[in-house]
C-alpha cells in the first residue's frame, strides 16, 4: 500500500492484531456470531514516520449510524470548554460576528461552548440520529460526511474549524484538507486533537489500535505552525 500521508511505499508491519470485528458496534443478542471481521494491522512509514492501518473499513459502516455521544462524558465537555475558551482568548476575543465549523460535531457539545462565547456555530455529523439530537438542542448540524465538495460549498469563511478526535478517521485526508483550506478565513485557526503514539507506546495502550483510527502521530505538535501561507493551523 501507499502511505496515507506522504504516498510512500516504504512501510513495514509494526503490529498485527489479526482479524478483528469493528469494535464500536454494540451487538444485539440475535447478532452475536454474525459480526464481520476485518484485518487490524499497524504499519510504520519510514518516509514520514506515520503509524497507520493498512485496511480501511468504510466510513458508511463505521460512522453512518454510530451511537457515541460526546455529551455523556463530563470531563470531555469540560475539556471542550477549555479548548473553546483558549482559542477565543488567543485569537478572536475582540472579534464580532465570528463563525466556527465543527467536523464530526457529534451531539454538538463542543459547539455549545463556542456558542456561549458568541460564535455562530455549524456542525457536520454523519450519524443521522445524533445530528438530529444536536439540531433539537439548538446546534445547527448538517447530517453529512465531511468532504472537499461540502467544505468548498459554504458561502462564508470560518474563523475556527474544529476537528476533535476525527482527523485520523478520514479516508480522503488530503482532499478534505484542501476543503478546509478553502473554508477557513485567512486569519482563521484550524484546531485538531488526536491520539499521540508516544503515549500509546509508553502506556502499552494497544487497545487504542482499532479500525476507526487510520493513522496516529509520533511527534509532539508545535503550538502553532504555518501551513501553505498565512493561515494558522493549531493543535
Amino acid at each position: 500500500m501507499n502511505c496515507r500521508v506522504c504516498d510512500s511505499t516504504d512501510l513495514d508491519l509494526a503490529v498485527d492484531l489479526n482479524d478483528q470485528p469493528w469494535c464500536n458496534h454494540f451487538l444485539r443478542k440475535e447478532e452475536v456470531g454474525t459480526e464481520r471481521f476485518y484485518p487490524l494491522r499497524l504499519l510504520f512509514c519510514h518516509q514520514c514516520h506515520t503509524p497507520q492501518l493498512d485496511f480501511t473499513v468504510s466510513k458508511e459502516t463505521m460512522f453512518g449510524d454510530h451511537t457515541y455521544l460526546s455529551g455523556v462524558t463530563k470531563t470531555l465537555s469540560l475539556h471542550f470548554q477549555n479548548v473553546a475558551e483558549e482559542v477565543d482568548q488567543r485569537f478572536f476575543k475582540h472579534v464580532d460576528h465570528k463563525h466556527v465549523l465543527d467536523i464530526g460535531s457529534n451531539d454538538g457539545t463542543q459547539l455549545q461552548h463556542y456558542k456561549k462565547l458568541g460564535y455562530e456555530v455549524l456542525g457536520i455529523e454523519s450519524s443521522k440520529g445524533i445530528a438530529s439530537m444536536a439540531n433539537v438542542a439548538g446546534i445547527e448540524t448538517l447530517n453529512e460526511f465531511a468532504s472537499e465538495q461540502l467544505l468548498r460549498g459554504f458561502s462564508k469563511k470560518f474563523h475556527v474549524i474544529n476537528a476533535a478526535g476525527v482527523f485520523f478517521h478520514l479516508e480522503d485526508l488530503h482532499a478534505i484538507t484542501e476543503g478546509i483550506r478553502e473554508a477557513l478565513r485567512e486569519d482563521g485557526v484550524f484546531v485538531i486533537q488526536f491520539l499521540y503514539m508516544k503515549r500509546i507506546v509508553e502506556n502499552l495502550a494497544f487497545d487504542q489500535i482499532y479500525h476507526e483510527i487510520f493513522f496516529k502521530f509520533l511527534h509532539e505538535a508545535s503550538d502553532e505552525f504555518s501551513f501553505s501561507g498565512s493561515k494558522r493551523f493549531n493543535f
